[in-house]
């Protein structure tokens, strides 16, 4: 008997479909012939808090929690505890009734690091002895499942165990960075009066330092004046309009090759207008454009933020109902990957005529398919080792008049990317012209659509980020160009000069700052750094990343831009944080050089142990320089203390109305000095006896 434990039901699901046998349910358990199916959904184990590691003589606060104290610091686990997640109490507790019984187990995570840490974890918590094959599914379709079954290869393969060595070693790291420097950083600023949490995170601090970068070179930008300039070029077959390019060695021109002096460009266009040219190049071919790849959860959120001014975690959200029961009207959405197996292509036809009855509106648009049309997206070598594919629809069949407008928009994206997969390429002729005039060079290049192909399954959607992505010619790519060739002659009717002033960089927004945290190898110039973090993406993943910026908005890290609904900035406690914070700790180059050590890990170039030691060096390092560092926060005014003379009084609230307390009364030794409040001032004629946790039992006459 075979026990198959599954990161998530839909992967057991998909394996159990293709395999022979009664089935039949027993809780947590299906049962399919001999085999049995228990899925997580997730991870089912825990790392415990701190509070399972600390001494039991730390004080507790009103919540029984153990009181945060510098003298603990850092806290590093010698024995790590997980603890079960009471949401998969019963599926747990399938599984080890179950490893007492059969002959084999299959582990069936996500075919990446992370899955198999899911899976092995649970194995490793139960002390399983029994033999563990690997059964690596990352395309649902049965012929590709059927494959994969007859693939599989024990646990214990180097590959397998070089994945599991490379995230339990992220885990325990996060755990480390992201409590440990949360706890110092709020305790220094308790003790300057900050009444908040200052959490820090190994994507969430980088993340945040992207934006405060941004803000502060929009706050420090100061205006360049330049000028370009442009020529109405006249041939024999109609004119068009040339841009000038300045050669390498032309005066007036700045350290980023912007022409900067009036006089300058003044001469060249008294020197330019009414001069006798040649068409030294000119190229007019037919192009044909592929239509773009399916989405991955990365294109899909970016391109819904953008359109329809949602948040990432709104985005997610939609894309996880549109996958779940009961609906089940997309695939997995938190993938990565874009492309597509080619056993997936035979399902276009039981798809189309599934989307023909969900979506009657677009009928004409799911006609004009063609499924014998096989597009690049269809590819195996891009999917296999990868541990999902592409976001696509499905064959269900649903009333989607209950789908909130997000939801339906979402569903339209995800519907339109798959259709066009099916459409022929979209043709037009390229036309690409250089003149010199006395010398210099002026360009010009346009675009004449011959069919649209794919695009037809965009023309009903204005400014649809799919389909306006091929399009980068600009505006001077619209003009119709004469025919010609080159040697002709052409006359410079007029030169025009335009004013222009360089740009500040716009805003963070929820869809580029997700596009930053993709491309965070653009941040750094690390040659190392970079090449690591463009291979993984950059920081967080798919599934996280818009939680991450969710998170930085609930901290109060990140706020609303005046005048804007969907920018944001730095706030001043998320500024005062990162400038509390040593350089490693939040640079972009350190996040790529933490997955190059991992990576070492997970080949064996270093041990998990000299990991961690390593880190926990850093880490305490850090943890010692925040207990002094500055820090500029938005600090309610304080008051000194004059009983310990080193904290601040602080307005603090209480069932029986506001009072004043220390900002030592966590620390250690704690000082637990209250007064009562009079007008907004601490009164210090009556003095509150201390009591537990603030609480003002009696007031005495001083």
């Amino acid at each position: 008997m075979r026990l198959f434990i599954s990161e998530k039901p839909s992967l057991a699901e998909a394996v159990a479909k293709v395999l022979p046998g009664a089935v039949r349910k027993d809780g947590a358990i299906t049962y399919v012939g001999d085999d049995a199916f228990v899925p997580l959904a997730g991870h089912a184990l825990a790392q415990a808090m701190p509070d399972a590691y600390l001494p039991d003589d730390v004080p507790l606060n009103k919540k029984g929690n153990k009181i945060w104290r510098e003298q603990d610091l850092p806290i590093v686990p010698t024995t790590w505890i997980m603890e079960p997640e009471a949401r998969l109490q019963r599926n747990l507790a399938a599984i080890e009734k179950l490893l007492k019984t059969v002959d084999e187990v299959v582990h069936l995570g996500d075919p990446e690091p992370e899955g198999q840490l899911i899976v092995d974890e649970v194995l490793h918590y139960f002390g399983n002895r029994k033999p563990v094959i690997r059964l690596l599914v990352n395309d649902y379709n049965e012929t590709k499942v059927r494959q994969s079954l007859a693939n599989m290869r024990s646990n214990d393969a180097p590959e397998f165990r070089a994945w599991y060595r490379w995230a339990y070693a992220q885990s325990h790291y996060n755990w480390l960075f992201g409590l440990n420097l949360t706890r110092a950083a709020t305790l220094r600023a308790r003790a300057l009066g900050f009444d908040g949490a200052l959490t820090v995170g190994s994507v969430q601090t980088p993340a945040l330092k992207i934006v405060c970068d941004r803000d502060r070179a929009i706050e420090t930008f100061r205006s360049v004046p330049y000028f370009t300039m442009t020529a109405r070029i006249e041939h024999a077959n109609g004119p068009f309009i040339g841009m000038w390019k300045a050669s390498d060695e032309q005066a007036g021109l700045d350290d980023a090759k912007r022409l900067v002096d009036g006089s300058v460009a003044k001469a060249l266009t008294e020197r330019l207008s009414g001069q006798i040219a040649s068409i030294t190049d000119y190229e007019k071919a037919e192009r044909r454009e592929g239509a773009p790849l399916p989405m991955s959860l990365n294109e899909l959120t970016v391109a819904a933020c953008t359109k329809f001014g949602c948040t990432g975690a709104e985005v997610l959200e939609a894309a996880q109902k549109l996958y779940d029961r009961p609906l089940q009207l997309t695939t997995y959405p938190r993938t990565e990957v874009r492309h597509l197996s080619e056993a997936q292509h035979a399902d276009a036809p039981e798809i189309l005529a599934a989307l023909r009855k969900n979506l009657p509106a677009m009928q004409g648009v799911i006609d004009r398919t063609d499924p014998s049309l096989k597009s690049s997206a269809f590819n195996d070598k891009k999917v296999d080792g990868t541990s999902h594919h592409g976001i696509v629809p499905t064959v269900a069949t649903a009333d989607l008049s209950g789908l909130t407008p997000l939801e339906r928009n979402v569903y339209d994206m995800i519907v339109r990317s798959y259709l066009a997969q099916f459409y022929p390429p979209a043709v037009f002729m390229q036309t690409k012209i250089e003149a010199h005039v006395d010398g210099e060079r002026f360009l010009a290049s346009g675009k004449t659509p011959v069919s649209l192909g794919w695009r037809e399954v965009y023309a009903p959607v204005e400014d649809d980020a799919a389909a306006a992505s091929a399009d980068a010619d600009g505006s001077e790519g619209k003009q119709h160009l004469p025919a010609m060739a080159q040697g002709d002659a052409v006359t410079c009717a007029a030169c025009t000069l335009q004013s222009r002033e360089t740009k500040a960089p716009e805003r963070f927004d929820e869809s580029s700052l997700l596009k930053a945290m993709i491309d965070l190898h653009k941040f750094t110039t690390d040659p190392a750094a970079k090449a690591r973090l463009k291979e993984g993406k950059g920081i967080g993943t798919s599934a996280t990343r818009a939680g991450i910026i969710s998170e930085l908005r609930e901290r109060g890290f990140l706020e609303p831009l005046k005048g804007s609904k969907t920018k944001f900035m730095t706030s001043k406690s998320g500024r005062g944080l990162l400038d509390a914070l040593p350089g490693p700790v939040k640079d972009p180059t350190m996040a790529g050089m933490f997955k190059i050590a991992l990576d070492g890990v997970a080949s064996g170039e270093i041990s998990y142990e000299q990991f961690i030691e390593r880190n926990v060096g850093f880490i305490t390092k850090v943890v010692t320089g925040l207990r002094t560092a500055s820090m500029n926060l938005p600090v309610a005014p304080g008051v000194p203390c004059p009983k310990c003379r080193s904290g601040q009084l602080r307005q603090l609230k209480s069932e029986k109305g506001p009072f004043w307390g220390c900002s030592n009364f966590t620390a250690e030794p704690k000082c637990s000095a209250s007064y009562p409040d009079q007008d907004g001032k601490p009164n210090f004629q009556m003095k509150a006896k201390p009591a537990k946790g603030f609480g003002i039992k009696k007031v005495e006459v001083a």
